[in-house]
């Protein structure tokens, strides 16, 4: 049911819906068109214009037949009364009408079409260019890929996407990972094919303020409002979402089929997009390729290649890398250079997939075997030219690196884990994270999604904390002494460091909501410890606030809370400045050429005074030292 009303909701705010009932309006109201005069239809002769039959081109009141040169009508066109220019690119001002093109059966409204080889059957909107275009043509009625089916993760169609324009991240994640039962499924199958049934236009858009310049086919599509299509290669069967504070940019040789672009989308230089859904504030560029995949917002792929995926929110590919078959809704992730998050069929079926966790960052040169499961593992770290063996993992924060193949034993297959170490040695890598995140997601992804105290964070952490506690201590565990481990062994050292790096974690949320919780009501440090304990305990977070070792006295616990934060500020600037040092070691003018990057360092002070401020407001404390 929940479904349901999520899509209800969706589909009252749709975009499309708002310009099919304009477009109504718009064909309703050229009833009030005239037909043109002897004089008119001798001026447009005279300017070079032709038509098959002039008495079906319709006209506005005042209509200004100098304002069209060159250019032949055929079928039913409607023309407005053009005034005023509009700017081409390159800030040439230019003045509206049509020149030296081909209309069929278009609505035309007080815009500017320019070199326009063929428009048929298509509404521009006022103050839109189309300039110097090889095509714009719809033919019957456009769907625009509502309620087609998306297979994502396992090629071989197991996990089905209904897909529309404007779908979102819950959606998706409500198809993918909650099944409905049968009436459930079937109703929302019936509200999208009812939708699409609403939304079919014999008509292509071109939206108001949109420019499309210097492009060779736009195919049964839909260009939104204030979009900018510049010297595309191609445009078949695609939404392209748009307006004036979040415009679309789609520029230089880039092919799109099949596909519905969300609002604030860049595509450019070269790349590849069909079958796919790119919400919105993402970007594709330079050469990369997304096919037959579902790309959450803020997300920035560059020469990779996404195929049969869901890329969730704000996940990098800056480089040469592959994402095939995966499921990554919760994102925040990043690929490195040669990452091959791909090997699902290796002279079998194409039915494996990959699951990474929140914040996974698949480094240099990486093979990753499929199937495998990390998304009990956020925020871990696959280390340079690993190759990972198929496994599901279940401990947060970790590194995996290479084995030790003279261990005895020990399989050499095996990679060596250090659960934690991302948390424990990696601090500043995490805030600086959290700091990028703040800026890509600013006002679509709320910061509580990628904290590293999120919900389900917190949970793994939980389990894997109890999963370490183990009666028979041995030198080296595998995943059959300890669950989770995947394929690779940990050390009992690793293991005991582990331990103390959840502790600290689950005791700092721990903390963090208690302080959260007398900060909303001061009357509360008054109470126990114990009784702070319970009111801040909830259903998702009972294990958690159940493990933690509290100080007895409210006091303490503050003195304790301050350490803590303390102590993560230290190991962030500690990170900042080991790399300077480094840096320094090598480069003569390393200071000179890498400046200090004040963006982060002054939201990492932000931050810490906010907990300081938060402090204030239910005793007296001091700043960091």
């Amino acid at each position: 049911m929940q479904r349901l009303l999520k899509l209800k909701k969706v589909l009252k705010n749709s975009i499309l819906a708002a310009s099919v009932e304009n477009f109504k309006g718009i064909l309703s109201g050229t009833s009030k068109y005239r037909s043109l005069t002897e004089a008119e239809i001798q001026i447009l002769e005279k300017n070079g214009n032709r038509s098959e039959s002039w008495n079906k081109v319709m006209v506005e009141t005042d209509f200004d037949p100098n304002r069209i040169f060159r250019s032949s009508f055929m079928g039913a066109v409607y023309l407005p009364r053009f005034f005023g220019t509009l700017l081409l690119p390159g800030d040439v001002s230019f003045p509206t009408g049509i020149y030296d093109s081909l209309v069929h059966n278009c609505i035309v409204e007080n815009a500017l079409v320019h070199r326009v080889a063929m428009l048929s059957n298509i509404l521009v909107r006022s103050s839109s260019v189309l300039q110097n275009v090889g095509s714009i043509v719809s033919s019957g009625k456009i769907s625009y890929m509502i309620g087609n089916a998306m297979h994502v993760g396992n090629e071989m169609g197991g996990r089905r996407v209904l897909v529309f324009p404007e779908i979102s991240t819950d959606l998706v994640d409500l198809q993918l990972f909650h099944k409905a039962d049968a009436e459930v499924a079937a109703a929302f199958e019936e509200q999208l094919k009812t939708y699409r049934e609403e939304m079919a236009l014999p008509f292509g858009i071109v939206g108001k303020g949109a420019v499309i310049c210097n492009t060779n086919i736009i195919r049964n599509s839909w260009i939104g409002a204030h979009a900018r299509i510049e010297g595309a290669e191609k445009i078949r069967n695609s939404v392209v979402l748009s307006s004036l504070e979040e415009p679309g940019h789609v520029y230089d040789s880039v092919i799109l089929e099949n596909s519905n672009v969300q609002k604030g989308v860049t595509i450019h230089t070269g790349a590849e997009v069909q079958g796919s859904v790119l919400m919105s504030r993402t970007t594709v560029a330079c050469k990369a390729i997304v096919k037959s995949s579902i790309i959450a917002p803020c997300c920035h792929i560059e020469e990779g290649e996404v195929n049969s995926s869901y890329m969730g929110p704000m996940t990098q590919m800056h480089h040469h890398s592959l994402l095939i078959a995966a499921l990554w809704p919760d994102g925040c992730g990043n690929l490195g250079y040669g990452a091959n998050v791909g090997s699902n069929h290796t002279g079998r079926m194409p039915d494996q997939e990959v699951m990474p966790g929140l914040g996974m960052f698949f480094g240099l040169g990486v093979n990753i075997k499929f199937p495998a499961n990390y998304r009990e593992s956020p925020f871990t770290l696959v280390a340079t030219g690993l190759t990972t063996l198929p496994q599901r993992l279940k401990f947060p924060f970790s590194l995996i690196k290479p084995g030790d193949p003279q261990l005895m034993n020990v399989p050499p297959r095996l990679n060596e884990i250090v659960p934690g170490w991302n948390y424990a040695k990696n601090a500043y890598a995490l805030d600086r994270n959290l700091y990028k995140y703040s800026l890509r997601g600013k006002g679509v992804i709320p910061s509580s999604f990628y904290s590293i105290f999120n919900p389900d964070t917190v949970r793994y952490v939980c389990d894997a904390y109890q999963r370490l506690q183990v009666s028979d201590v041995r030198d080296i565990y595998t995943k059959e002494h300890i669950d989770g481990l995947g394929e690779n062994f940990m050390r009992e050292r690793v293991r005991q460091q582990a331990i103390g790096t959840y502790r600290e974690y689950l005791e700092r949320y721990a903390l963090e909501q208690i302080i959260t919780l007398v900060v909303n009501d001061t009357g509360l440090q008054t109470q126990p410890v114990k009784e702070l304990r319970r009111l801040a305990t909830n259903e998702t977070n009972k294990d958690a606030m159940r493990l933690v070792s509290l100080p007895e006295s409210f006091e303490e616990l503050l003195k304790r809370y301050r350490q803590l934060e303390k102590d993560w500020f230290e190991r962030v600037t500690h990170g900042l400045d080991k790399d300077n040092e480094r840096g320094r070691e090598i480069f003569d003018d390393y200071d000179d050429a890498h400046p200090i990057d004040r963006g982060f360092t002054e939201w990492e002070k932000a931050r810490v005074e906010e907990k300081l401020r938060r402090l204030g407001t239910i005793a007296k404390v001091t700043r960091f030292e």
